[in-house]
């Protein structure tokens, strides 16, 4: 595929909001109104529908290719901004190309690996392990990224549009050390093509030379989606953010509508009422908002989402959050402004979310909401510095424990309002969960939920057994929307085994937890380490190193994680303190890693044009690992005045000097989960890892 293909898929035709302006406001409360794998031959017997060709090394025939492709754009092509490829020019390229090359054909190749995810998890029979489901496609994967490695100095909008693409497909895997890795190079290729700028003035393409409307869309939607990608990976910390706004001049992308028929059109940059400074004032549309499709919102809410996150790092030096003009007002009322403006068409009530799955945007509506009710409790996160170890937080007097309280019960209705969309999410199906940061979102609200039940409101307390009565169905429609998540994501199962055991520890222990008692540690994995004694004297700042101002589910961290050769200045101890030769003496001990799985062709001797059974796959040591999920007790100090401190010429900072935990992040993701669930003895999750 060439440049060419840059594109979309079904209309995202924007509904009128006239006639429905009342149903747009209808409340979250009506919402709440195949084995494609060779599986182990001592436990199942082959399967013998014929689709095992998901995990041969070569594409199939035509047919099943543009099967696959149909399932890239019907999920993966509607979220956040990867609708970067134009639809009717990709298959018109894919139909006239008679199967010639495809093996070579990197874009492709990563095209058809993202939606074999989503075909075998929907074709899945009972009996389907979910590690052998994600399997599939992986060859395919792993040549596109050799492919993409292979030719690096190939500085091209179509590697680059593969880059994001591998980025996306290994954070499914939880490979973050790949994920993590190609985020840098997508930036770099972003810079190098200066995608970052408008192709020309000429944005109707009146001229009649030069690239085409959707061509030129093609180029916005794909510098977005690396500032979303960079905005994911940065958590709100400026040294792991490459990209910046002020340097990104073009438009927002325009609805969808417009990029499938190639209609150019005019649209507001990512400051609201703003235009890009060349236009002539005489051209500027009447309604331009109207041109905005559900990308633009979702990316004027990530910028809005960098300042929360930026906000909660540096608390030490913020306002008071109960004073008018705080950073905090100001963040709250922005995040406001933003939702009260969504258009009714996006709205989450019944009729938008027909409306969108129809057109194959529920998945995008989900993760746009998820969006921000996940950014929301990262941001109220100020009123539960126990819950999420915070660095830094506020005293509140006396007189201001009314707005804490309030804080508190808006925590809780936030992560509830998280619980909702997650469930009518899950009954429509993989589609509408087709966001990889789904699993830390999800798996976060279960922390809120029971944190704000069992330690924010006193258990003697007449409405503390209402509260619980309407968190534990929360907790376990959470528990039951991971579960569901486990053949497309490979975290999920680790994150719902944490769920549930936090959820069993709360019902058998209910009656008798007090205020203050901690029910959920703070990790969601096993662990074997004990942390060693590295504090240096009382209120001497720690280190401001990435690492600990990152929540311990963040592609960063989790990479980090995996290296073993490593140097870790923040748990040093301070040459100049008592402590240090005593601390000095206690061994760093290595912790417990994950299985890995390699992509070898040759690991399964038995099945060379089949998927690898997980069982036939050799375990790697911590020299391997590239994210294992270890013991975070570290990150997690009481009393964070009295960690270690260094000199700064040893420090690895980021522009700030100092800095607060935050989550996702989530994840997201940019993943925004602080763990909090105990430690869980032989408990392993599965990593796949390109050899």
């Amino acid at each position: 595929m060439t440049a060419a293909l840059q594109g979309s898929q079904n209309s995202d035709q924007e509904i009128s909001a006239s006639g429905e302006a009342q149903q747009s406001k209808e409340s979250l409360s009506q919402i709440e109104s195949s084995s494609l794998s060779p599986p182990d031959n001592e436990r199942q017997p082959p399967r013998q529908d014929g689709s095992w060709w998901l995990g041969s090394l070569h594409l199939p025939e035509s047919d099943k290719v543009r099967i696959l492709v149909e399932y890239y754009f019907a999920n993966v092509h509607p979220l956040r901004c990867f609708g970067f490829l134009h639809k009717p020019s990709f298959m018109q390229r894919l139909d006239a190309g008679n199967g010639r090359g495809r093996d070579d054909d990197a874009l492709l190749l990563v095209v058809c690996a993202l939606g074999a995810l989503f075909f075998a998890a929907e074709h899945r029979a009972p009996t389907d392990l979910p590690a052998n489901i994600r399997r599939a496609g992986i060859q395919w994967a792993k040549r596109a990224q050799q492919l993409v490695l292979g030719q690096l100095g190939n500085i091209a909008v179509e590697n680059l549009m593969t880059a994001l693409l591998l980025h996306d497909y290994h954070l499914r895997l939880s490979n973050f050390g790949d994920a993590f890795m190609l985020s840098g190079i997508s930036a770099r290729m972003q810079q190098a093509l200066q995608i970052n700028l408008e192709h020309s003035t000429d944005i109707l393409c009146e001229t009649g030379s030069g690239p085409s409307a959707s061509t030129k869309e093609s180029r916005r939607r794909l510098m977005w989606c690396c500032y979303i990608s960079d905005s994911l990976i940065g958590n709100g910390v400026d040294q792991l953010t490459l990209i910046k706004e002020v340097d990104i001049k073009i438009q927002l992308p325009c609805c969808e509508r417009n990029f499938l028929l190639q209609d150019a059109c005019i649209t507001e940059v990512l400051d609201r009422g703003q235009y890009l400074k060349f236009l002539n004032p005489e051209r500027l549309p009447a309604h331009s908002p109207d041109n905005i499709g559900i990308r633009g919102h979702y990316i004027r809410f990530i910028a809005i989402r960098r300042k929360v996150l930026k906000y909660i790092k540096h608390l030490n030096v913020m306002k008071s959050p109960w004073l008018p003009d705080s950073e905090f007002s100001h963040l709250i009322q922005a995040a406001h402004h933003w939702y009260n403006s969504l258009p009714a068409s996006l709205q989450f009530t019944p009729t938008a979310m027909y409306i969108r799955k129809e057109t194959q945007q529920l998945g995008a509506l989900c993760s746009l909401h998820a969006l921000y009710y996940q950014t929301m409790c990262d941001l109220y996160r100020i009123c539960a510095p126990s819950l999420y170890k915070l660095r830094y937080s506020f005293t509140y007097p006396p007189e201001q424990t009314g707005f804490l309280h309030s804080l508190q019960r808006d925590l809780f209705g936030h992560a509830r309002n998280l619980a909702l969309i997650a469930a009518e999410a899950s009954r429509h199906g993989p589609h509408a969960l087709a966001d990889c940061w789904t699993p830390t979102v999800v798996y976060d609200c279960c922390r809120v939920l029971l944190f704000h039940a069992t330690q924010l409101v006193e258990p003697a307390a007449e409405r503390s057994r209402f509260l619980m009565l309407e968190t534990l169905p929360l907790v376990r429609s959470n528990v039951k929307v991971l579960r569901s998540m486990e053949p497309m994501y490979a975290v999920a199962e680790l994150l719902g085994n944490a769920a549930e055991k936090m959820l069993e520890k709360v019902e058998v222990g209910s009656e008798t937890i007090s205020s203050g008692q901690s029910i959920i540690p703070d990790e969601p994995y096993p662990t074997n380490e004990v942390d060693d004694d590295t504090r240096s004297a009382p209120g001497t700042p720690v280190q401001s190193a990435p690492d600990y101002v990152l929540n311990p589910l963040s592609i960063y961290r989790m990479t980090r994680k995996g290296i073993a050769e490593k140097h870790m200045p923040e748990r040093q101890p301070n040459a100049f303190s008592p402590t240090a030769t005593a601390s000095s003496n206690a061994p760093l001990q290595r912790r417990a890693t994950l299985q890995h799985v390699s992509l070898d062709p040759t690991a399964a001797s038995n099945a060379p044009s089949g998927i690898p059974p997980s069982s036939q796959v050799p375990s790697y040591g911590a020299a391997q690992s590239q994210a294992a999920f270890d013991d975070l007790m570290s990150l997690f100090a009481s009393d964070p005045s009295g960690w270690t401190w260094q000199p700064s010429e040893t420090a690895i900072g980021s522009q700030y000097e100092s800095n607060g935990l935050p989550p996702w992040e989530p994840t997201y993701v940019d993943q925004q989960l602080d763990a909090w669930v105990p430690m869980f003895s032989g408990q392993q999750t599965q990593q796949y890892e390109f050899q």
